[in-house]
């Protein structure tokens, strides 16, 4: 605990309550066209939103928005916790890369305002796959990226990808050490439960849709959540009913409840959201401020798939089955 936690989870609280409900959802998704669903989100939650030319735009607009939620809880957090933020922050621009990259690679022009890491500005406009990485020679992404720079293979995206999100996680995970261990119980309690999630879709969809090698999968599993190296190393061994049946007798059995094969990630998607929020709810330490963190990523995401659905003509129903909420009929089996 430390002075100001108080004020911080009152703060949140009121941050909170401001967030959209299921309501508000479903008001949206009843819309027919994507510029009508901006002028419900305008009146309800974003008096600055503004009709944009494309969903790239919409993009940029939500990543300012959750930005500033962040920077607005910045001053109640003390000094020891300005790692975990900065790490946690950095995922804004893995998912730049990220997106930079699949345009790149597809012979696009990149669909993202800017990239600034450590004050730089990094080029991206008018490069190539290749030449974009070595823009990122001086970063700290570089010896992620710099092995698939010149490859033509499929794949090197992926690999990318999947090396991005264990730079992060790794990031993420060794931001936390100097905290104290009720710090990282709660840490372990979200994001530590997020890493488990990843890795089992990783391990399970491996296994089932592409017959990776086993020494393959435990190469691209995220250290850093609740189960360690030699439990992931065990279960990127097991076949796949061996595997399912792992899980099915762990506090992950959702994931295979009812017959579900788990194809996309929205049941665990859906699992991580009530984690999260009954976290936000019952504690009162630094894991309010994790939970929110995670929550508030779920609202984005959700303004993001309503909005999606309706710029592909999908009927309401559909929209809301693809919405990450606790709530009967949101997902379907399967998924």
């Amino acid at each position: 605990m430390f002075e100001g936690l108080k004020a911080l989870n009152a703060k949140i609280s009121k941050m909170y309550s401001d967030f959209l409900v299921y309501e508000d959802f479903e008001q949206i998704a009843d819309r027919d066209n994507v510029r009508d669903c901006l002028s419900y989100l305008k009146e309800k939650k974003f008096p600055s939103i503004d009709s944009f030319s494309d969903i790239y735009e919409i993009e940029e607009f939500l990543e300012d928005y959750r930005r500033s939620q962040i920077i607005k809880l910045r001053g109640f957090l003390p000094l020891k916790y300005a790692d975990f933020l900065k790490a946690y922050l950095e995922r804004i621009n893995v998912e730049k890369i990220t997106k930079i990259l699949r345009a790149l690679r597809m012979n696009r022009e990149p669909k993202v305002d800017k990239l600034v890491i450590s004050g730089k500005n990094i080029n991206f406009n008018d490069e190539t796959f290749e030449s974009f990485i070595d823009n990122l020679r001086d970063t700290h992404y570089y010896d992620y990226l710099k092995n698939y720079k010149s490859s033509k293979d499929e794949d090197a995206l992926f690999s990318i990808e999947m090396n991005l999100d264990k730079f992060y996680y790794r990031n993420l995970t060794e931001s936390i050490k100097s905290l104290s261990k009720e710090d990282v119980d709660e840490f372990k309690n979200i994001f530590g439960v997020n890493i488990d999630l990843l890795n089992i879709i990783w391990i399970y969809r491996a296994k089932k849709y592409y017959n990776i090698a086993p020494e393959e999968i435990f190469n691209f599993t995220i250290f850093g959540g609740n189960y360690n190296s030699e439990k992931l190393l065990q279960l990127s061994y097991l076949d796949e009913a061996e595997f399912e049946e792992e899980i099915k007798n762990s506090k992950y059995a959702v994931l295979f409840e009812a017959g579900r094969v788990i194809r996309t990630g929205r049941t665990a998607k859906k699992t991580m959201y009530g984690i999260a929020k009954k976290n936000f709810r019952r504690t009162d330490g630094i894991g309010k401020f994790m939970s929110f963190l995670v929550l508030l990523d779920f609202e984005i995401a959700n303004i993001e798939r309503i909005l999606e659905g309706t710029r592909f003509g999908l009927s309401k129903e559909e929209k809301l089955k693809y919405m990450i909420i606790d709530r009967e009929g949101s997902e379907e089996i399967g998924r």
